[in-house]
């Protein structure tokens, strides 16, 4: 994504591309290249700058001291991560931002976005970032809904239920690889795999490599 594009992004959905240099010059904003699983921010540390995922893929995951891993989110072209914490910049980081690709970010002062001021882009982009926060936050109450159950089995069919509601169709494609689902789910990949099968010999489901066909919807969809 070029920089011209940014009013296409939620955060800066609204703006007049004209204003983007005095805009980026106000936030104090710095570009940064990344690799594929690079880590980006690490847990611990205390953010003021939100980042802005340019190209590429970052994922948001959480590492406990005995190493188990889980995969809470990812951010993709035109999303936003650590704006929470680059929110409340007395609160360290619980999570690592790593990248799953290569690609490029942009990194944003918030301070400098919420200080008062009198452009009209101030009051625009804090409405966008409140609306963001909003959709994340419902994003996290879902993911809830998604581990909750106690079996992998319950986990992976509340995932898929709303992964085919979400798309509108029984068919749909997966965000994640095998081992990026057990890490979202917060099982384990091979228990993953072994339920998965299972599934497919039941008669519930068809897999493809990062494809999904549900064969019975709960009677609850309406597709």
């Amino acid at each position: 994504m070029e920089i011209q594009e940014l009013p296409h992004t939620p955060l800066f959905h609204g703006l007049p591309s004209e204003q983007l240099p005095a805009i980026l010059a106000a936030l104090e904003a710095r570009r940064r290249p990344f690799a594929k699983e690079e880590l980006l921010l690490q847990a611990g540390h205390r953010m003021t700058h939100m980042g802005l995922v340019l190209s590429g893929c970052v994922h948001i995951e959480h590492l406990d001291v005995w190493g188990n891993k889980t995969l809470l989110g990812q951010a993709e072209e035109g999303d936003l991560f650590a704006e929470t914490y680059a929110c409340l910049p007395q609160e360290p980081l619980l999570v690592n931002v790593t990248a799953a690709s290569d690609g490029e970010a942009l990194f944003l002062s918030v301070a400098h976005l919420l200080q008062p001021g009198p452009e009209n882009w101030r009051q625009q982009m804090t409405q966008n970032l409140l609306r963001i926060a909003a959709r994340k936050n419902l994003g996290l109450a879902r993911r809830n809904l998604y581990t909750a159950p106690k079996t992998i089995r319950g986990r992976v069919t509340a995932y898929f239920s709303a992964l085919a509601v979400k798309n509108g169709s029984l068919r749909f494609s997966l965000p994640f690889d095998r081992q990026q689902l057990a890490d979202f789910l917060g099982v384990d990949r091979s228990a993953l795999s072994s339920t998965l099968s299972q599934m497919q010999r039941d008669g519930l489901l068809t897999l493809g490599r990062r494809t999904v066909e549900l064969h019975t919807a709960p009677e609850d969809f309406s597709l």
